[in-house]
């Protein structure tokens, strides 16, 4: 009798446990800070698409851990004087394996660059985090209410 009473005491709690998962309505997630950027003359501040310097379909993300090319959207300004990129794909695989990339404007002239991002598990979501953006030799700004990079050569 004890047996059973023991029994059905935990089948009860293992139950009752099991059902209290705090996470189970909760829907949430937020996918990686895409990578939009601007390409801009560092002297006279143009676009360098605008202006011809480089053409928009040779601009490419390589990633170096995957050996593949992002695909890219590219948004001109309804008068076509500025030029925007947007990477989706970056940072979905997250870590220090993850972060090395190289922004290639034609077949060659190539920047190295990091861009690390944290894949976070906080109050039943999961998000994901910047952690470092850094490009060798380019100037480099973030225009926070567009969440645009201005890269300046």
């Amino acid at each position: 009798m004890k047996k059973t009473l023991l029994l059905l005491l935990v089948a009860a709690l293992a139950i009752a446990n099991h059902s209290c998962d705090k996470c189970k309505d909760i829907e949430c997630f937020s996918p990686p800070p895409t990578f939009s950027f601007q390409l801009l003359d560092k002297d006279s501040g143009e676009d360098l698409v605008a202006n011809g310097s480089f053409e928009a379909e040779q601009v490419k993300v390589f990633d170096l851990a995957n050996n593949k090319v992002h695909s890219m959207l590219v948004s001109p300004s309804t008068d076509s004087t500025a030029y925007f990129f947007i990477d989706q794909e970056i940072g979905w695989e997250t870590g220090d394996e993850n972060a090395s990339f190289e922004l290639r404007l034609n077949d060659s002239t190539v920047f190295p660059f990091t861009y690390l991002t944290l894949k976070k598990n906080e109050d039943c979501c999961t998000s994901f985090e910047l952690k470092e953006f850094e490009m060798e030799g380019v100037e480099q700004s973030l225009m926070p209410q567009q969440g645009v990079f201005q890269l300046r050569f």
